[in-house]
């Protein structure tokens, strides 16, 4: 499965636990603790990019689609493109969530790779491939056709060629079956 921390280490973005910041209270704007209790994700802009992310979760899972949201948005660009929409207490335009929704969707199980193992391999298609529960890998089923709007042709076989040797020998944590070509 994707790890937004292991993306994380191949960008310019920092990931900062909230525990950090908290520690140092320079860093931050006065609202950010009450602002982190409402999210578990937030991204600063000031001085430099940075995400913040609340380290005290039970289960840090919960924190891989956010994470990858907020990626989104950056490498979409919003920020940039969109400042005014996208500043705190700013009125937020839903269409830059939906496409920040759609790349992080895209990011944790991409539609290309997706639609390869449904079509080949339809029992190995589980959201334990991708390390999403049930519940999110049924979403993930419901929005594919959606999603595909975001995808073209060199983008679905750059993702397969990449994911090939990631998925061959793999197994299922579910029922230990291995993938093969």
């Amino acid at each position: 499965s994707v790890s937004a921390f292991l993306l994380n280490r191949s960008s310019d973005l920092r990931f900062i636990p909230l525990s950090t910041v908290l520690q140092n209270p320079g860093w931050f704007p006065g609202d950010l603790p009450s602002r982190m209790q409402m999210n578990s994700i937030l991204t600063l802009t000031y001085p430099t990019f940075c995400i913040v992310f609340r380290d005290d979760l039970a289960d840090p899972n919960r924190l891989r689609f956010p994470l990858c949201h907020e990626l989104g948005h950056l490498f979409m660009n919003h920020y940039r493109d969109f400042p005014d929409q996208m500043g705190t207490g700013h009125a937020h335009d839903s269409s830059l969530d939906a496409e920040a929704d759609a790349f992080a969707r895209n990011l944790l199980a991409p539609v290309p790779i997706v639609d390869v193992i449904r079509y080949n391999r339809p029992h190995q298609a589980k959201g334990s491939v991708f390390g999403l529960p049930r519940s999110t890998w049924i979403s993930r089923l419901g929005l594919l056709d959606s999603d595909r709007t975001f995808v073209d042709e060199d983008m679905a076989n750059t993702l397969i060629w990449l994911f090939h040797d990631y998925l061959l020998g793999r197994k299922c944590p579910e029922c230990g079956h291995a993938f093969t070509d």
